[in-house]
């Protein structure tokens, strides 16, 4: 059977992508599984919708390629991959795996389409195991276009509303863990480093992301939006309140240079552009 991890991204995000690839890899023991990257900035598809004003959350958005996460829509994509054969999962390049993911990939799907988390009235697509076979519905030139044509709606789609109307009861659900958001346990199997504010690898950089953009959490501090109301909006990425995290990123980051997966010039090229934290070296001596 052939069986495919997918972690999607952007120019922007391909260090991060390349040290969750490594992340997986280095514990896998399933040697069918094939781990690769997929960016939409050399897809001709998303190249063509740049510009492209669609619907979300019942408000129109104008399509950004320049976008941190102008990725997300191509979650979509891996069953097409692979030839809707098969299985294939999909990451964003922000979620690192702690343990072997290979029961995950290898989990009974229980007849359902795919696997992912739940997530509030929805469920959360950054991290989906699918049935390729069962997904021959989901196509991404369809996607794009209906979302041109503004006949579907970018939320619905993300948190697959629309799947859930086409095919009712084909979602199995699986623990946190499995896509744990800025948190460590013992049971952690991929670490999801989501709140954009602190993810550790841009710990002290000018933001470069627009307020209104969804945020999780500041920290242990109140919201996004409470901290703009009271004034208190930082101007700069903050440190991850999770010293946990802050060293499993680094000693992961520092395994990954060690090894050869990323180089002095990959890492210097993003501190040039601000795009990796400025005392990164410093960081990982002390590692």
């Amino acid at each position: 059977m052939k069986k495919t991890v997918y972690i999607h991204t952007n120019n922007k995000q391909r260090l991060g992508a390349k040290l969750a690839k490594y992340a997986i890899e280095k514990s896998l023991s399933d040697t069918e599984i094939q781990v690769q990257q997929l960016n939409v900035d050399s897809l001709e598809m998303f190249k063509q919708f740049a510009g492209t004003q669609y619907l979300r959350g019942g408000k129109v958005n104008v399509y950004d390629p320049k976008d941190l996460q102008s990725f997300t829509l191509s979650r979509f994509m891996p069953p097409a991959l692979n030839g809707y054969e098969g299985r294939a999962m999909v990451i964003d390049p922000d979620i690192f795996a702690l343990k072997d993911i290979s029961p995950l990939f290898n989990m009974d799907m229980e007849g359902k389409d795919l696997i992912c988390c739940a997530k509030k009235d929805a469920f959360d697509t950054s991290m989906m195991v699918m049935d390729c076979g069962a997904l021959r519905h989901w196509s991404m030139e369809k996607i794009l276009q209906d979302l041109k044509d503004k006949k579907a709606d970018y939320v619905n789609i993300m948190t697959l509303k629309w799947q859930i109307a086409t095919k009712p009861g084909s979602i199995k659900t699986v623990p946190r863990i499995y896509n744990n958001l800025d948190t460590i346990t013992d049971d952690t199997v991929f670490l999801h480093t989501t709140d954009r504010l602190t993810q550790p690898w841009s710990t002290g950089l000018p933001i470069d992301f627009k307020r209104n953009d969804p945020g999780r959490y500041f920290g242990f501090i109140p919201k996004v939006w409470l901290l703009k109301l009271r004034g208190k909006w930082p101007s700069t990425y903050q440190p991850h309140p999770d010293k946990k995290v802050e060293s499993f990123f680094l000693t992961l980051f520092k395994e990954a240079l060690d090894k050869g997966v990323i180089t002095k010039e990959e890492i210097d090229a993003e501190i040039a552009v601000n795009r990796l934290r400025k005392d990164i070296w410093e960081k990982i001596k002390t590692i």
